[in-house]
Order: structure tokens, then C-alpha cells, then sequence
């Protein structure tokens, strides 16, 4: 693209774009500040490192240096995004539980979607009983249970595999019955219902109590793979 089409945009087109290309590649995104004095402004100012967007950000061996030193700039600055991936590091991986769920908090507060999801799914999966079925029921719809999980589930975040799993949190995730609903009336509704997934496949419906035991079930099962690695500060 020639820099005098780029000189047309205003400032908040050229801060979506050079904050697509520092998640693809930093790289790249280095090189578009050099090319174009536009995206050199952009990527000096504080909001470029407090609202960029983290949760894909690749963390390649041959970038990891500069991947690292980025998120923590942005971490310092406020970046909602980065207090959340470094949550999910004291929590998951340092056995921080008080520390990591706080961070959860405060990214949650400050617009950060995925901290808001992971801290009302411990909620809800810290809430089992005895029987194995959970009670605090989150806020959120359905449809966002399903878009958050599609995130969670997608191959660019499942990529840590050196892990285990902290005892509390494992004590809980076992304690979870994620076969409840064979016993439950929804499963006997003749002809049974469906629901439209955001990938486009058809789940069985299932009644509150059942779609939130499963649903605890399989965020217990899986968030763990979102953890990324953080650099250690002096």
C-alpha cells in the first residue's frame, strides 16, 4: 500500500491496523513502523501498548524475545489483555490462586472478555457439591458460553503442554459430574431439541442445571492449554 493512500486514514484505522500486524508478526509490524512515519507515531504512543490485542499473539522461538518484552510493556502500561495472561500464568502455573484470580478481576473490569469468562467459569466450577453439580450459574448467555469456548478451544491457544495442574484447581475439576445429564429429564425429550453451535454443529439441548455442569466440566478440562509463558521480571 503507498504511503500516500496510508496518509488518508485517520489515527484509529492506522492504530486497528499496525495492532493487527504486532499479533501476526512483530516483526512485520516493526518494519511498518520504519516504512511509514504514520505507524511510527502510532507505535510510540502509550494507548497503542495499553488496548493491543494479546490473547493471539504468537509466541514463535524465533520471536519469543521481542513477543516477551512487548506483552510486558504492555502489562506495565495497564494493557487489560496482558494483566489477563498474566493471571492466567500466576494462577495456572505458579499455584497463585489469590494473585492470579485478582488479576482476573482487574482485567475483567477493564473490558478484558476472556478474564471476565475464565473468572465466572472458576465461579461456577468452585461451587460444586458433593453430588458433583455446580450452582453458581454465571450471567452469561449461551451463545457467549459458545463463542468463548470456540476461542478457548481453537488451535492457535492450545499450546502449552509442560504443566500441571494446581491441587486445588484439580480437586475441584475432578469433583465435577459431567454425565449428569443421562439422568436428567432433558435427555429424554422425544423428539429431542437442538441447538446451533458457532462452528455450525448441532448440540443436543440440554436444561440450565445440565449445560452448566457440562460446561464447568469442559472449561476445567481445557483452560489449562491457554496458559502462555510470561518473562520473569527482575
Amino acid at each position: 500500500m503507498e504511503n500516500l493512500k496510508l496518509d488518508s486514514l485517520p489515527p484509529s484505522m492506522l492504530h486497528k491496523i499496525l495492532s493487527k500486524v504486532a499479533t501476526m508478526n512483530l516483526w512485520d509490524s516493526g518494519s511498518a513502523r520504519i516504512a511509514f512515519c504514520g505507524f511510527n507515531e502510532i507505535g510510540r504512543d502509550d494507548y497503542f501498548y495499553r488496548s493491543a490485542n494479546l490473547i493471539y499473539l504468537n509466541d514463535w522461538v524465533d520471536e519469543v524475545r521481542a513477543v516477551r518484552t512487548f506483552r510486558l510493556k504492555c502489562y506495565r502500561l495497564g494493557n487489560p489483555e496482558a494483566i489477563y495472561l498474566r493471571g492466567m500464568y500466576e494462577f495456572f502455573i505458579l499455584h497463585f490462586r489469590d494473585e492470579g484470580r485478582e488479576k482476573f478481576h482487574l482485567a475483567g473490569e477493564r473490558g478484558c472478555e476472556m478474564a471476565q469468562f475464565v473468572d465466572g467459569m472458576l465461579n461456577l466450577a468452585f461451587s460444586v457439591d458433593r453430588r458433583g453439580i455446580v450452582h453458581n450459574y454465571p450471567t452469561f448467555t449461551r451463545q457467549h458460553v459458545d463463542k468463548m469456548f470456540q476461542t478457548i478451544f481453537s488451535w492457535q491457544l492450545l499450546g502449552y503442554q509442560d504443566y500441571v495442574r494446581p491441587a486445588v484447581f484439580l480437586s475441584v475439576a475432578e469433583k465435577i459430574d459431567p454425565n449428569v445429564p443421562f439422568d436428567c429429564w432433558c435427555s429424554h425429550i422425544d423428539p429431542p431439541e437442538f441447538e446451533v453451535s458457532k462452528n455450525g454443529s448441532r448440540l443436543k439441548w440440554k436444561c440450565d442445571p445440565c449445560f452448566w455442569n457440562c460446561a464447568a466440566w469442559d472449561f476445567c478440562d481445557q483452560i489449562q492449554l491457554n496458559v502462555q509463558s510470561w518473562p520473569i521480571e527482575n
